[in-house]
C-alpha cells in the first residue's frame, strides 16, 4: 500500500451532517443466531468480517458467487494481505462471473456494441480511486487501484482507457449473450406503454446520442439487440407463448436486476475497505455514468467502517446513499439499522441494495432479492439460506 495512503487523502473521510430516525429492526434467521448486526452485541473481540453482493435484483440463488468471493477475499486476509487487497480479489471473482453485471458480464448499452464499465475501491486510510467508462478490461476493479496510486481520484472515458492500457492488464470480450437479452427486454420495456422508472415521457430518440441511428421499431430495437435472427426467432417465441396464453416475465426480472458487484471487509484489527465494479445500466444514453465511481454515493470507507451499495445509480447518487450509511454508522447505528435509516427514501421501484460492516458486525439487505454472502469468523451467511422475518 503507497505511503501517502497514510495521511494524504484522510480529508475524505469528513462525513455530512444529517438526520437521524428510527427504524424497525430484524428478529430472527432460520439459521437461529443472527450476525451481531442484527442480533445481540456484545464486547467480544472483534472477528475479521467480509461481505459480498451480486447486485440489487440478482436472484438469491447466485448466492454461490459471492460467497466464493468472500472466501477467497478471507483467503487473502488470512495470509496477511491488508482489507484494500481483498476487497479487490473478491471483486475480481465476480468480474469473471458471467452471471453479474461487471467485467465479462457486463451490460450492452441501447446500441448493441457499447459496453463501457466502471469501478471503485476506498479503504479507512483514505485512499480512493476510481475509472468510469473503459473497454475491454476482464477486472476494471485493478484500473481503479492503479486510479489510486496516482494524485487523482477519478478517471474517465478516453483518458481512462489510455491509462488503462499503459497498466498491460488482462483483456476480455465483454458481450454475453444474457448482456444481449436484458437488451432485447429493456427496448420491450421502453418502447411499451409501461417503461421502466425514469424514461416515463422521456423523448429518447431526440435524447438519441449513438453512432447507429435509433431504432424506428420494436423489431429494429431487437435487431439491435440480437442481430436478425435472434430477432425473428424471439419474435417467434413470443407468438407461440401469446398462442398458448402463456405468461413470460423474463422481461420484468431482468429489467429489474441493477446487478453492481461489491465486497466490504472488515480485518480483526478494525480495518476497512469496499470495493464496487459495475457494467452499468443498459438502456442509458451514451456518456451516462452512474454512483460506482462517485466517492460517497455507491461505496466509502473510513474508520467506522465499510459500505457497498447496489441498484439505480440515480437514487443511489440523489441519496448519498453510502456515506449516509456510514455516518450513521459513525452515529453508533449497527449496520442493518443504518442501512434501512439512510434507504428510506429508494423506492422499490426505483431499488437499492446495500452491505456494510463495522465494529457493531453487519448488514445486507435490499428493496427485492439480492444474492449476498458473509463470513463472520469461521461462519458463513448467504441469502438463499437465511430470510428477515
Amino acid at each position: 500500500m503507497a505511503a501517502w495512503r497514510q495521511g494524504a487523502r484522510l480529508c475524505l473521510l469528513t462525513a455530512l451532517a444529517v438526520s437521524s430516525v428510527g427504524c424497525t429492526r430484524p428478529a430472527s434467521s432460520e439459521l437461529g443466531e443472527l450476525p451481531p448486526s442484527v442480533g445481540d452485541f456484545d464486547d467480544a473481540p472483534l472477528k475479521p468480517i467480509v461481505v459480498a453482493h451480486g447486485g440489487q435484483g440478482s436472484p438469491a440463488a447466485l448466492s454461490d458467487g459471492p460467497l466464493r468471493a468472500v472466501q477467497a477475499a478471507r483467503t487473502r486476509m488470512d495470509a496477511g494481505d491488508p482489507p484494500w487487497e481483498a476487497a479487490i480479489v473478491g471483486i475480481e471473482g465476480l468480474e469473471d462471473d458471467p452471471r453479474f453485471n461487471a467485467g465479462i458480464g457486463a451490460n450492452l448499452r441501447m446500441d448493441g456494441k457499447t459496453i463501457q464499465t466502471d469501478a471503485a475501491v476506498m479503504d479507512d486510510l483514505g485512499s480512493f480511486g476510481a475509472v468510469a467508462g473503459i473497454r475491454g478490461v476482464r477486472h476494471p476493479i485493478r484500473v481503479a487501484e492503479a486510479v489510486a496510486s496516482t494524485p487523482h481520484l477519478l478517471m474517465v472515458g478516453a483518458g481512462a482507457q489510455a491509462f488503462a492500457d499503459t497498466l498491460k492488464l488482462e483483456g476480455a470480450t465483454l458481450a454475453t449473450q444474457r448482456a444481449r437479452d436484458k437488451l432485447a427486454h429493456g427496448w420491450a420495456r421502453l418502447l411499451s406503454d409501461r417503461p421502466m422508472a425514469g424514461w416515463e415521457g422521456v423523448d429518447w430518440r431526440k435524447a438519441w446520442n449513438y453512432e447507429v441511428p435509433a431504432p424506428k421499431n420494436l423489431r429494429e430495437a431487437r435487431v439491435l439487440a440480437l442481430g436478425e435472427e435472434g430477432a425473428d426467432a424471439l419474435a417467434a417465441a413470443e407468438a407461440a407463448a401469446e398462442a398458448s396464453q402463456a405468461e413470460d416475465e423474463s422481461a420484468d426480472t431482468e429489467d429489474g436486476t441493477k446487478d453492481t458487484v461489491g465486497v466490504v471487509v472488515r480485518s480483526s484489527e478494525g480495518h476497512y475497505a469496499a470495493a464496487l465494479s459495475t457494467g452499468g445500466t443498459t438502456m442509458a444514453l451514451r456518456g451516462r455514468v452512474g454512483d460506482v465511481p462517485q466517492l460517497g454515493a455507491g461505496l466509502y470507507a473510513g474508520p467506522h467502517g465499510a459500505v457497498a451499495a447496489t441498484g439505480k445509480g440515480e437514487a443511489i447518487i440523489r441519496e448519498r446513499v453510502a456515506a449516509e450509511v456510514y455516518r450513521r454508522m459513525a452515529d453508533g447505528l449497527p449496520p442493518q439499522q443504518a442501512i434501512e435509516v439512510a434507504t428510506r427514501n429508494i423506492t422499490a421501484d426505483e431499488g437499492v441494495g446495500v452491505i456494510a460492516v463495522s465494529d457493531l458486525g453487519w448488514g445486507a439487505w435490499a428493496t427485492s432479492q439480492m444474492a449476498w454472502a458473509a463470513q463472520e469468523g469461521a461462519k458463513l451467511y448467504r441469502a438463499d439460506e437465511m430470510v428477515w422475518r
